[in-house]
């Protein structure tokens, strides 16, 4: 392992420079417009292929089970062609209704549990990867919840889980990850201050360094800020949520934090790029629906918004923010504020990940960058290990 001592932020760390995971989550409801085909397997050493859903009982659904029949055998021959991994992500913040009423009981996680051992062997994939949204915490407006047992009732899926695909496939064989907030645990007592048991069954923890802010706050904020400014949204961070887990007991290199492919914008009325579509929660009627707002960076270059990864478009100003390490862009005339993520604060994000030898960085989602993969270039130095100058 070769180091390197360099000065980050002001302070000199010693940066790690070994191979690491980048991580890209696949939605599959992409259909023609981001085919298997598009995925830069030079660059990505893991695909999690999202979502199965878990809307009733004990057995996660695939939304559309004959594209998924066809799309996930393509993706998984053309991943391991390159030597990268796929798992399936079950959850995301739609699919998460019966997660813990299935966690708190033996037989249903028995039943969860045999699924997931059957994509193993019929898919030929490489993990599973738990997206519960979240425990102990409402996420969606129709999730059940356990303030008092759902981390708790987590572990012991994960053990249980952990325990049938080693007897089913040979220990360690089969990653397990899950994508995890910015803070701990939800428990009756606060944040869970020791999540050690948990490190001990997961391979990787995928903290969800984005969607900190959003049109739903008071006060407009980053989507994903680096660090913390007082005033201006909630006080999480990518910063904060790696030493949150750090602190917890999470080995540093099962920790991957995420890095966001798009922005957010906040108006009067939100609205996002060409993409974006009045939307409403298909299995949740307490959650309202509308527009996103979401802006794709590949759409933001695409539509006109930014001429250069740095350089905003006529109409547009383009602001860089030293303590959230984040550029922002507002139009005077639709009074339209975004914030999102260019090469320059994904280079910073991988360079600390370097610096604290975490495991790698993640992607949500590999569709999302720009036709020249300028986000996912800068991301790459993760698996590269170069430390990136500005």
């Amino acid at each position: 392992m070769k180091l390197l001592s360099v000065i980050v932020f002001g302070i000199t760390a010693s940066c790690s420079m070994a191979s690491n995971v980048l991580v890209g989550y696949f939605p599959n409801w992409l259909y023609a417009r981001f085919p298997v085909s598009s995925i830069d397997f030079s660059k990505y050493t893991h695909i999690n292929y999202a979502f199965a859903i878990m809307i009733k009982d004990a057995t996660p659904e695939w939304t559309d089970p004959q594209q998924v029949s066809t799309q996930l055998p393509q993706l998984v021959t053309a991943a391991h062609a390159k030597n990268a991994k796929v798992l399936i992500s079950i959850g995301g913040w739609s699919g998460c209704l019966t997660f813990s009423s299935m966690a708190a009981d033996p037989t249903q996680r028995a039943t969860f549990i045999a699924w997931n051992v059957a994509q193993v062997t019929n898919y030929k994939i490489d993990g599973i990867d738990i997206d519960w949204e979240y425990p102990g915490r409402q996420g969606a407006g129709c999730n059940v919840v356990s303030l008092e047992n759902d981390a708790n009732n987590f572990l012991t899926l994960l053990q249980e889980l952990r325990k049938a695909l080693d007897s089913s496939f040979g220990a360690g064989k089969i990653d397990i990850t899950i994508a995890a907030r910015v803070r701990t645990f939800d428990t009756s007592s606060g944040n869970m201050p020791d999540v050690s048991a948990f490190a001990a069954v997961i391979d990787r923890f995928n903290v969800m360094t984005y969607d900190i802010n959003g049109a739903w706050n008071s006060t407009t904020g980053p989507n994903a800020p680096f660090n913390f400014q007082p005033g201006y949204g909630d006080a999480d961070s990518y910063v904060s949520g790696i030493q949150a887990w750090l602190k917890a007991g999470v080995p540093a290199k099962k920790i991957v934090p995420g890095l966001a492919f798009y922005g957010r914008s906040a108006s009067v009325v939100p609205s996002g790029d060409s993409l974006d579509a009045y939307w409403q929660d298909p299995y949740c009627s307490k959650d309202p629906g509308g527009l996103s707002g979401v802006w794709r960076y590949g759409n933001l270059r695409s539509q006109g918004v930014l001429s250069s990864p740095t350089t905003a478009s006529a109409g547009w100003t383009r602001t860089w923010d030293n303590v959230t390490q984040t550029p922002w862009l507002f139009n005077p005339s639709s009074k339209i504020f975004i914030s999102y993520d260019d090469p320059l604060s994904i280079q910073i994000k991988v360079n600390y990940a370097l610096c604290l030898n975490l495991g790698g960085v993640m992607v949500w989602s590999v569709d999302e960058d720009s036709s020249g993969g300028e986000l996912l270039q800068a991301a790459a130095a993760i698996s590269s290990g170069k430390y990136q100058y500005q």
